[in-house]
């Protein structure tokens, strides 16, 4: 087997299980029809994203597209996903055929016939409501399997509160509707599955085939070269190679288990080879795995998401987040080059890093994609769909330029196809998930129920909401990808940010970024399920590890709120420049506390100093210049007078040492 084969078959290990969903293989024709309605899904998406049914002269309505969409990822789902962890792999149980054959009308309904609901939506229709509650039902089946029973019992429980809203006391009494008029809106609404389906079809379907391009045509492999070849030889090399891998893949692919798993696999063996335990090695890849969500460009498209629903422009959105994001990667780094120098771990060794360079010179081809992503979101500022699958082929023509990514071309271009429609299985039917408690949010005034009663609960304490919404955003987060976590809580929690007064853009990153710190956050922590399968670790150990290498991304949402001087918003140059610069100074300091080592192994009155310095200096500069002066004041002189109190120790250690070495001789 030539090296490009064995580069193709080691990827395609990867792409059978998605965000730890293990998929069934069926053999003969139902093998080949699982495969053709895979690569079926992005096909048409892709072909209606680019227009080409306006060139044949075919006018569609969106939502007949995304009808059809809903009937094929349905249908697949059924095919492709046992019903549970004993049922049958290599057949196809007769209950999952009639799951696919009912997924059939559901959306195709909406295909043939949405031009003449359009005019009717007020109207309710036997038809509507059957094949609603059959809608349903495939989707409450479809997330059970995905994401457990908690969600199903959490969707349930919205669907009786839209029914019956109108007997719940107090700030959670809403508008009741009757069941006919309920299902009838969840199935036919915009404001309800079909928009969130709408974003599915759309945005997550482009940036899921440019994700799985980069994976199928090596360009994840080059980058994870690139992080080797610039990190490997520095000290605990293979964790900050792991830091950088994940950060660059994840910022493109955005998919926070997946990219643990593609990650995981070069970046763990590095580090337990390197001396790193295991269940440390997976806690670093799970917290840079989900960091990818959060870090631009593409943010596991919740960027386009938080840009729709504020109506501004993308590239506001991601500027806002560069500074939190990199404070998140700057503050891992830091604990890992920390936890190294306490460790004694050295770098990778200069073989691997040799072969890491010599196999970049080939790797070039990476480059462009992500320029031609930034320049289609940045500059030229494309529709983000369009962007993505423009961006995706056109990165296709730099991959196969490189010697890796040359050979087997059709099945690699099949690998990306199949990867996308596997991972749209997924997120569609939670994004469906999420549609429907939106739409129950929408019709019984929920949304704005929600927000009157933890504005109530927090008694207009905006800390205490802010706590609130942080745990509800983890709560909520917890086992589901970015997306439909995203989907959820900005529903459901950003409105009573914004009614306190905070700046709509930070509200959103607020509850985003815990959201995505769910991933990592016992005891539903998925990226750390995904690499306990990795190293045979723990997972809830792994959460633990991963909650204190991750602490910033607990930390740094609170003070964007106060101040949005780290989202480089709405203050003067000179405070946001001092505020980032204290923040990353902040950061290192608080990393020595955490893990107590300097130049030594520092006592434990010192660390707690530092902690305490560190925090101080996080807290950004105001406008009145008053207590974010004092506070980073303060942090800045205990900080410069422990480093002092260090450097000297270590002088006086060294000295010593020479002078043992001097009566030796």
């Amino acid at each position: 087997m030539n090296s490009a084969s064995k580069d193709y078959t080691e990827q395609k290990k990867h792409v059978t299980k998605t965000d730890n969903v293990v998929f069934r293989t069926l053999p003969g024709i139902l093998g080949l029809l699982q495969r053709f309605l895979l690569c079926l899904v992005p096909v048409l998406g892709i072909l209606f994203i680019t227009g080409i049914h306006t060139y044949l002269g075919w006018g569609l309505y969106t939502e007949q597209y995304v009808g059809l969409f809903i009937t094929l990822v349905f249908v697949t789902a059924f095919l492709c996903t046992p019903a549970s962890h004993k049922a049958p792999r290599n057949y196809l149980p007769w209950y999952d055929a009639l799951l696919a054959i009912l997924s059939l009308p559901i959306g195709l309904y909406l295909t043939f016939f949405y031009p003449q609901i359009v005019f009717r939506l007020g109207e309710l229709s036997l038809a509507r409501d059957i094949l609603g509650v059959l809608m349903i039902f495939l989707i409450l089946e479809g997330v059970r399997r995905f994401a457990g029973w908690i969600f199903v019992i959490v969707i349930s429980t919205f669907i009786l509160y839209g029914r019956y809203a109108d007997i719940f006391p107090g700030a959670l009494q809403g508008i009741g509707t009757p069941w006919a008029r309920l299902i009838d809106f969840i199935y036919v609404d915009p404001n309800s599955i079909l928009g969130q389906m709408t974003l599915a079809s759309g945005l997550a379907l482009a940036f899921i085939f440019f994700g799985n391009v980069l994976t199928s045509f090596q360009g994840a492999k080059h980058l994870g070269n690139l992080a080797i070849a610039s990190l490997g030889g520095l000290r605990g090399g293979s964790a900050k190679a792991a830091v950088g891998m994940s950060s660059l893949i994840g910022s493109v692919s955005g998919g926070c288990t997946t990219n643990a798993m593609i990650s995981g696999t070069v970046t763990i063996p590095l580090m337990t080879k390197a001396g790193y335990k295991p269940v440390y090695a997976a806690a670093v890849e799970s917290v840079a795995a989900s960091g990818g969500a959060i870090m631009p460009p593409v943010m596991g498209i919740v960027a386009f998401m938080i840009a729709e629903n504020l109506g501004m422009p993308y590239s506001e959105v991601a500027f806002a987040a560069i500074i939190p994001a990199l404070l998140f990667y700057v503050a891992l780094f830091i604990q890992v080059d920390l936890e190294a120098g306490k460790k004694g771990f050295l770098g990778i060794p200069r073989a691997e890093i040799s072969k890491a360079r010599a196999a970049l010179r080939e790797g070039w081809a990476i480059i462009p994609c992500l320029g031609i992503l930034i320049y289609t979101l940045m500059i030229i500022r494309l529709n983000p769909t369009f962007a993505g699958i423009i961006s995706g082929f056109i990165s296709i023509l730099f991959l196969i330029m490189a010697k890796s990514g040359r050979g087997n071309f059709i099945q690699r271009f099949v690998a990306t196809l199949e990867g996308t429609g596997r991972m749209l299985m997924i997120i569609s039917a939670l994004i469906a998930g999420a549609g429907i408690i939106i739409g129950v949010a929408s019709v019984s005034g929920l949304g704005f129920n929600i927000a009157y009663a933890l504005t109530c609960l927090s008694g207009n304490n905006l800390l205490i909401l802010l706590v609130i919404a942080a745990v509800a955003s983890i709560v909520l987060g917890m086992g589901m990808p970015p997306i439909p976590a995203y989907a959820l809580v900005g529903t459901l929690i950003a409105p009573a940010l914004v009614k306190l007064g905070v700046l709509p853009i930070a509200a959103h990153l607020f509850i985003f970024y815990f959201a995505t710190v769910a991933n990592w956050t016992p005891p539903v922590a998925l990226a750390c399920f995904a690499t306990s399968a990795l190293t045979g670790a723990n997972p809830n150990h792994i959460g633990l590890i991963s909650m204190r290498l991750g602490i910033l991304a607990y930390i740094v949402p609170f003070l964007f709120v106060y101040s949005p001087a780290l989202l480089l918003s709405g203050e003067k140059l000179i405070l946001i420049v001092l505020s980032v610069a204290t923040a990353v100074f902040g950061t290192w300091i608080l990393g020595i506390g955490l893990i107590g080592f300097l130049y030594r192994i520092v006592p434990i009155t010192q660390r707690v100093l530092f902690c305490i310095a560190g925090v101080s200096l996080l807290i950004p500069f105001n406008q009145d210049m008053k207590i974010g002066t004092i506070v980073n004041a303060v942090g800045f002189f205990i900080a410069v007078t422990l480093l002092l109190w260090e450097l000297k120790s270590r002088r006086s250690s060294t000295n010593s040492l020479r002078e043992g070495d001097t009566i030796n001789v």
